[in-house]
C-alpha cells in the first residue's frame, strides 16, 4: 500500500546477513527460483505480446514506432506511481545522462531497425538476423570486453542455433539494403542486451532502475522516430493518408469504429510490454546477454511446436515438417546442454560432456584459460563459508 518503506535490494542483504550459519543455500536457491521466475515470465510475456500485437496490425495499426512510444510513455507512468507510493527507488546516483541516452538509443535502435530488416528482406534472412545475434554477442564481449566463454558453453550454443536454424530458416532472400539495416539491427540489439546487464553491474542498479532510468530517453527517440516516419504524410488527398496520426484521428472521432477497439489491444500491449522489458532488464541482470538469447530460442521452439500441435498447417510441406521437429529436437538439446554446463561449472562438479567425451576431446573443450565474465555464474553459486 502507499505509504509502506520503498523494497530495496539492500533487505536481500540484511536476510542473508540475519540467517543461521547453515541457511546459505537456501538464499541461494531463492536466487535460483528468482532468475527461473524472470525467465519463465519473459517467455509468457513475450509470445502474449506477439499475439497481441498481431491484433492490433491485423486493425490497421501497423506502426511500430509508434507503438513502442506508448510503451515507453507507459512505462515512465507506471514506475511514477510506484515512486509516488514509495514501492520503488531511483538509484542515487543516477546514471551519467550519456550512458542512458546511449543505452536508450542502442533499445528503440534495435527495435527500429529489425522492423525494417524484416520489412525489406525475407523471413528467412530474418530468422538468420536473430541467429547472428549470439556469435556477435560473444564477439563483441571478446573484442571490447576481454570477456570471452568456454568451449563446452560455445558447443551448446552451436547446437542450439543449428537446430533452431533448420527449424527456422527455410526461404533466405538476400537485397543489399536488407542486408545492411539487417547488419544494423544485429549490432544494436547485441550492444542493447550487453549493456543491459554492464551497466547494472557498473552502477549498482538493479533491472527495474536501469528500465526507469532509460525510459524518458526511449520515450523521447521513440517519438522523433514515429513523426519522421510514421506521422508525416505526403500523400494526396490527406484523407486517403495511411499514417499514425490519422490512425489516431480516426479512433478519436467514432468511438464505434475499428480503430478505436484496436486502441484497447494497444493498451493492453502496454502491459504486456512493461512485463517483457521488466523480466528482460532483471533476467539480464542476473545472468547474461547470452542466456537472454537462449531463453529466446527455447521460447521459438516452445511457439513452433504448440502451433503444430494446436494448429496444424494443410499447406506446410512434408519436408518442413520433418525439418521443423528435426530442428526443434536438436535445439532443445542445446538448451538442455547449456543449462547442464553451466550449473556444473557454477558447482564445480563434471558436466555430461566430462563423463561421456574421450580426456583428449575433454581437454579441448574445457579451456582453463577462458576469462568468464562473473555474469555466467547466474547466481546459482553456493556460498562456501
Amino acid at each position: 500500500p502507499c505509504g509502506a518503506p520503498p523494497l530495496v535490494e539492500a533487505d536481500v542483504l540484511l536476510l542473508m546477513a540475519a540467517a543461521p550459519q547453515g541457511q546459505t543455500p537456501s538464499i541461494s536457491m531463492s536466487d535460483t527460483l528468482i532468475t527461473t521466475g524472470y525467465a519463465v515470465g519473459n517467455v509468457i510475456s513475450s509470445v502474449a505480446i506477439v499475439l497481441v500485437n498481431k491484433k492490433v496490425f491485423a486493425a490497421g495499426f501497423h506502426f511500430p514506432v509508434t507503438l513502442s512510444f506508448f510503451h515507453f510513455c507507459f512505462t515512465i507512468v507506471f514506475y511514477k506511481l510506484l515512486w509516488s507510493c514509495r514501492l520503488f527507488s531511483t538509484p542515487d546516483p543516477d546514471l551519467p545522462t550519456f550512458e542512458k541516452f546511449k543505452v536508450a538509443l542502442a533499445g528503440v535502435g534495435s527495435i527500429g531497425f529489425m522492423n525494417v530488416s524484416l520489412s525489406l528482406n525475407s523471413v528467412g534472412f530474418y530468422q538468420v538476423t536473430k541467429l547472428t545475434i549470439v556469435p556477435v554477442t560473444l564477439g563483441i564481449n571478446y573484442f571490447f570486453y576481454s570477456v570471452s566463454t568456454t568451449n563446452k558453453v560455445k558447443l551448446s550454443l552451436f547446437i542450439l542455433l543449428l537446430g533452431v536454424g533448420v527449424a527456422t530458416v527455410s526461404d533466405v532472400e538476400l537485397r543489399p539494403v536488407g542486408f545492411f539495416f539487417g547488419a544494423l539491427a544485429v549490432l544494436t540489439t547485441a550492444m542493447f542486451q550487453i549493456w543491459q546487464g554492464s551497466k547494472q553491474k557498473d552502477y549498482g542498479v538493479s533491472g527495474t532502475q536501469l528500465q526507469n532510468s532509460v525510459a524518458f530517453w526511449q520515450t523521447t527517440q521513440a517519438l522523433i522516430g514515429s513523426i519522421l516516419f510514421e506521422s508525416l504524410c505526403m500523400e494526396q488527398p490527406p484523407t486517403a493518408c495511411d499514417s499514425a496520426f490519422h490512425f489516431l484521428q480516426r479512433a478519436y472521432a467514432s468511438p464505434d469504429s475499428v480503430e478505436k477497439h484496436a486502441m484497447w489491444f494497444v493498451l493492453a500491449t502496454c502491459f504486456l510490454a512493461l512485463a517483457v522489458n521488466w523480466c528482460s532488464f532483471g533476467l539480464i541482470g542476473r545472468t547474461s546477454p547470452i542466456t537472454f538469447q537462449v531463453v529466446g530460442h527455447a521460447k521459438t521452439c516452445l511457439v513452433l511446436v504448440g502451433g503444430y500441435v494446436l494448429f496444424p498447417s494443410k499447406d506446410q510441406g512434408e519436408q518442413q515438417f520433418y525439418n521443423n521437429i528435426a530442428g526443434v529436437s536438436v535445439a532443445m538439446i542445446g538448451v538442455v546442454l547449456y543449462g547442464h554446463v553451466k550449473q556444473a561449472a557454477s558447482q564445480g562438479k563434471d558436466d555430461c560432456l566430462d563423463c561421456v567425451c574421450p580426456s583428449g576431446l575433454v581437454r579441448v573443450l574445457d579451456n582453463k584459460y577462458a576469462t568468464v565474465s562473473p555474469a555466467e555464474t547466474e547466481g546459482l553459486t553456493t556460498s562456501k563459508s
